[in-house]
């Protein structure tokens, strides 16, 4: 019977095996497209999210010419979450990071240092956090601070959470259902004109931001006579008020000796 049920399991855990190495035949189907136009009038665009699972970042190339607006995506960049739990705010922010590193390692790639580019999030709270100055916590501080210094603050929207391409990888989806996205030619609404781009009049979440305000810690030291150590009073060189410490802990270390007798 054990023999049996053993015989069993593995059947299923086989066919669970080969469905999915069926689905990722679908993989085959895919063609990336490698050209990519720059021009003068090329812009990047970086979009980036975060879930519990995960926090990404992508880069496309904008470009306008008189056959009308191309996108293609440049690269795309994921990382697992961390195995302790932090709060979503916190993912969106990490993945902010790695799109401003992104956008700077594709810059330094191609050697155009100067390409305006454009960031956008889902998140409010992380727009808040960069856009505003104030004191924040350790993580928070830190990780806007090497966003600041990789891109320009004023470069950073707002995109809703349903138009971002970048929450396809941070949620994940099946070989099948990649196909059918429109994930290599960035969103539909960016082929549009800039005044139909999503726009950036949104609300930001107070309890969010405060719990990342950094706590300023005060300690009061009372200066007075009163408070003066004894043996301040009674030498008056630093030395001998070492050499007096000396002695005393020269002292009780002999009296917690044992006795020879």
């Amino acid at each position: 019977m054990v023999f049996l049920g053993m015989k069993y399991f593995q059947g299923i855990f086989l066919r669970s095996f080969i469905n999915g190495w069926l689905k990722c035949l679908y993989m085959c189907l895919y063609e990336i497209p490698r050209y990519m136009i720059i021009l003068k009038t090329s812009k990047f665009h970086v979009f980036v999210d975060a879930s519990k699972r995960a926090y990404t970042a992508c880069i496309f190339v904008r470009s306008v010419d008189s056959n009308g607006v191309k996108i293609n995506l440049v690269r795309a960049k994921s990382r697992v979450a961390p195995l302790k739990t932090i709060s979503i705010p916190r993912l969106e922010l990490l993945a902010c990071c790695i799109g401003a590193r992104l956008a700077n390692s594709v810059r330094n790639a191609l050697d155009l240092p100067d390409m305006k580019t454009t960031f956008w999030t889902d998140s409010s709270v992380v727009l808040w956090w960069i856009r505003e100055q104030g004191e924040w916590s350790v993580f928070v501080a830190n990780r806007v601070r090497e966003i600041k210094t990789l891109s320009q603050q004023q470069s950073w929207r707002h995109v809703p959470g349903n138009v971002n391409p970048a929450d396809v990888l941070s949620r994940g989806c099946s070989p099948k259902q990649m196909l059918k996205y429109e994930w290599w030619n960035g969103p539909e609404w960016l082929l549009m004109p800039p005044d139909f781009w999503p726009s950036s009049n949104i609300c930001y979440g107070t309890n969010e931001i405060e719990a990342e305000r950094g706590q300023i810690k005060l300690s009061n030291v009372n200066l007075s006579e009163e408070s003066t150590p004894w043996y301040a009073t009674k030498f008056s060189e630093y030395d001998n008020i070492i050499n007096m410490a000396a002695w005393i802990l020269r002292f009780i270390n002999n009296c917690n000796k044992d006795c020879l007798f």
